[in-house]
């Protein structure tokens, strides 16, 4: 038995055969074309644009099952109608008299070097997209195309090298167990679509095609990140009891849809959803969700050459609020660092974005755009249910600051007439240590507290979060940590105020009766992970856990609170 650390970006148990996908390798011949040839190479090429873009038209039509899916095709699409492309393919053939294979693998690979140099991770993954365009068209140029999913049944766990958008969505009709990789993101578009398809898939495992033969028994364990090639009969006889409790919950728990998170004392709590895309939506609403804690608008904003126009955004954030109406929507400012937006700001190279120009901070440093997003949200806000809130705060100055901003872009939209609604409660975000030390300074310039465990975590204990050699120093339930959340907590009520914690602890089952003893007051979670942590507030007695508070705030290390919990 073999056990091989990866990331999970899609959560779940998968127990099946392994089947290794080794992609088909085109040969390019590299050869000049005579000047009689060019006319008939540059007919070739739009011919076979317009059938791969027919084929993509078709593959759209045939999975709709998700929206965001039939985005990332239809980016896929854009590439083949990108004028720059039809451009740059006509003069290697025109001027440089390259055949029409050449002239593409050209084109694709300087594309693809442009991205993988970017010295940014959040773009970098942009790479696999335009290699699934090339690999579709040189495929169908060359005649030489393979079915490599032929042999492939619905007990196969692919293992791949790394793996394409459109390929996942192929395998959804498959009905396979899972999908493992030894290179990506958790970010990139394959990710996405994996998780909107509730598909078992880990990334970044390294070495794991020089492990495993094709045939081999093994497991994926999407949620703790881990390979088992040939487990042993105990360790498979263990997760497919897991498994089948998983399947068993699944079905059990939505039952609980229409049930009201009220625990055993009788205390409701407020249980939202984070999104990340406006395609998730439709799982926030499916689960009865109490509105939306955290909107991500970041991802809007990174994976394209331009930035969103306030007239975008301003549509998207409508749509939400219209359809989340009456419950509330509390959309976060960008959050990101200077690394993810590098190729649309003119932002210098840092060594660490964490700790850098990130957050309200790169919002204050690029005021047109964070006006843009101001008055796009106040505009949404017509509905009157939009909440606001602003990440990376360290102090009250940038509260202050933002206040007056808010106030600059209220009057310039009464000079245009534009119609607006600039009655919204704003909140904080309390990630960093300054934050939680200054929390009863900043909560009076707010309406409401929200806590970001995954950085509180992280600055608190000065661990990077992505970093797997030194995972085992990133301890939610450390004494700091949990003392943090307490102070936060206690100077909001302080002045009758509310915190919510929006981070991964909140989605965590085994700290939900931690956080409500604590005080917090609202629960926002990833929607696949809401009715899994409505069954936790249900089956709490926050009386009861409130007893051992004063042991728990005494301990001295995370091993003594987990025990207490």
């Amino acid at each position: 038995m073999k056990k091989i650390k990866g990331n999970s970006v899609s959560a779940g148990i998968a127990i099946g055969k392994a089947k290794i996908i080794d992609k088909h390798e085109l040969y390019i011949e590299r050869k000049k074309i005579l000047k009689r040839e060019i006319e008939f190479e540059l007919s070739r090429f739009k011919e076979d644009v317009e059938f791969v873009i027919n084929e993509l038209d078709k593959l759209i039509q045939d999975y709709t099952y998700s929206q965001e899916n039939r985005d990332i095709l239809e980016s896929h699409k854009m590439i083949l109608q990108d004028p720059e492309f039809n451009n740059r393919i006509s003069k290697l053939i025109s001027n440089d008299q390259n055949s029409l294979e050449q002239a593409i693998n050209t084109y694709f690979t300087e594309a693809a070097d442009i991205f993988s140099n970017m010295n940014n991770k959040y773009l970098s993954h942009r790479v696999i997209d335009f290699e699934d365009v090339a690999y579709r068209l040189l495929s169908h140029i060359m005649d030489e195309r393979k079915d490599v999913l032929e042999n492939v049944d619905e007990n196969s766990i692919l293992i791949m090298e790394n793996i394409s958008p459109s390929f996942v969505t192929k395998v959804f009709d498959k009905n396979i167990q899972g999908l493992c990789t030894e290179r990506g993101s958790s970010n990139s578009h394959s990710s996405i679509i994996a998780r909107s398809m509730n598909l078992p898939m880990l990334v970044n495992a390294l070495g794991l095609l020089g492990n495993i033969k094709d045939g081999e028994d093994m497991i994926i364990d999407g949620n703790d990140g881990y390979v088992i090639i040939s487990p042993t009969k105990k360790v498979l006889e263990k997760y497919q009891t897991i498994y089948k409790e998983e399947q068993k919950d699944r079905k059990g728990l939505l039952k609980l849809i229409d049930v009201e998170p009220i625990t055993k004392d009788g205390k409701k709590i407020k249980l939202m959803s984070n999104i990340e895309i406006p395609q998730e939506i439709d799982q926030v609403l499916k689960y009865n969700s109490a509105g939306i804690g955290l909107f991500r608008t970041e991802f809007l904003f990174i994976d394209r050459d331009d930035l969103p126009t306030e007239e975008e955004q301003y549509e998207i954030y409508k749509d939400i609020a219209e359809q989340c109406k009456p419950n509330s929507v509390i959309i976060r400012t960008i959050d990101v660092g200077g690394d993810k937006l590098s190729n649309i700001l003119n932002i210098t190279y840092e060594e660490n974005p964490n700790l850098g120009c990130r957050g309200i901070r790169i919002s204050l440093q690029n005021i047109p755009i964070f006006k843009q997003q101001i008055k796009a949200i106040l505009r949404a806000n017509v509905q009157g249910n939009i909440k606001i809130m602003f990440p990376m705060i360290s102090g009250v100055n940038e509260l202050l600051k933002v206040k007056e901003i808010i106030e600059i872009c209220s009057k310039e939209l009464i000079n245009t007439g534009i119609a607006f609604n600039a009655d919204m409660e704003l909140g904080a975000m309390i990630e960093i240590p300054s934050a939680v030390i200054t929390s009863d300074s900043i909560v009076d310039e707010c309406d409401f507290l929200s806590i970001g465990t995954n950085d509180l975590i992280q600055y608190t204990l000065a661990v990077d979060r992505d970093n797997q050699s030194i995972s085992n120093y990133y301890k939610p339930t450390h004494p700091s940590v949990i003392r943090s959340i307490k102070l936060t907590v206690d100077n909001a009520h302080k002045v009758g105020k509310k915190v919510a914690v929006c981070g991964e602890m909140a989605s965590e089952k085994e700290y939900v009766k931690l956080l409500l003893a604590l005080g917090v007051d609202e629960l926002s979670v990833s929607p696949g992970r809401l009715l899994l942590i409505k069954k936790e507030i249900i089956n709490c007695n926050i009386t009861e856990i409130k007893s051992k508070l004063d042991k728990i705030l005494s301990c001295k290390t995370s091993k003594e609170v987990m025990k207490l919990i």
